[in-house]
């Protein structure tokens, strides 16, 4: 399981998620809705068996009890659109899905197609919205000598809200296995008056945060994953014959 941080900067989306890498190897985006009564979709391999459960013509193992009658009867639309849903991803396999208790969880690389999927299961329903972010590196960067750490982040160039240098500069201060680089400590350090605010209102891909464990990364990321970018191993450069 990674770890979760609730966003609002991102249109349609409610939350990230750190990962190691995405859901099921294969999936960037997570849809989650709470429908009551979900688990009689199970063995269902079409949506009229709902019907069959209902009457009590299914089996003795899958009919609706009496108390959830009224429940399954009142969420009829969505359960069997839940069971169509099964049914096409056999066949188009771009989505994944995943009930557990009364969540399902559906998967997916394209927001849009996950959206979608609200008109079929109904408006009446909440739903919420994931996206993972991957501890994966995007490539090794070498030195001459062995490098003093393991890894290393870099920021993205993007603009920040006029607070982000004091909560990161607090996140240096209180994790001390996390190293900044000699400019990004100049930037923390700063105190704004002979530049003005608008000196921290942008953050730099020119900064980055060495550290040596990678559980360290998935802290920082659930702090300020919104402005991290690239990661990389270091490592010292093979010799050459």
């Amino acid at each position: 399981m990674g770890l979760l941080k609730s966003i609002d900067t991102v249109p349609g989306i409610q939350y990230y998620e750190y990962r190691d890498n995405t859901y099921y190897n294969n999936y960037e985006f997570r849809m989650r809705v709470h429908i009551p009564c979900v688990r009689y979709t199970w063995y269902c391999k079409k949506p009229e068996h709902l019907d069959s459960k209902i009457s009590g013509n299914y089996s003795s193992y899958g009919n609706v009890r009496k108390e959830d009658l009224q429940t399954v009867t009142d969420n009829l639309t969505a359960l069997k659109a839940i069971v169509q849903i099964q049914i096409d991803r056999k066949k188009t396999k771009t989505i994944g899905l995943r009930i557990e208790s009364n969540i399902v969880a559906i998967f997916s690389n394209s927001l849009s197609e996950l959206k979608a999927l609200e008109n079929v299961i109904g408006n009446q329903y909440d739903y919420d919205y994931t996206q993972v972010q991957t501890s994966e590196y995007a490539g090794i960067k070498h030195f001459v000598n062995e490098p003093t750490h393991k890894y290393r982040v870099y920021l993205k160039t993007k603009r920040v809200e006029d607070n982000f240098h004091i909560e990161l500069r607090d996140t240096m201060q209180r994790m001390k296995t996390l190293y900044p680089s000699p400019a990004l400590k100049r930037w923390l350090a700063n105190d704004g008056k002979r530049f003005g605010i608008w000196y921290f209102r942008w953050a730099s891909s020119a900064h980055f945060i060495d550290y040596d464990d990678e559980s360290t990364l998935s802290y920082l990321a659930l702090m300020h994953g919104e402005v991290l970018g690239k990661k990389y191993k270091l490592e010292k450069r093979p010799d050459t014959v």
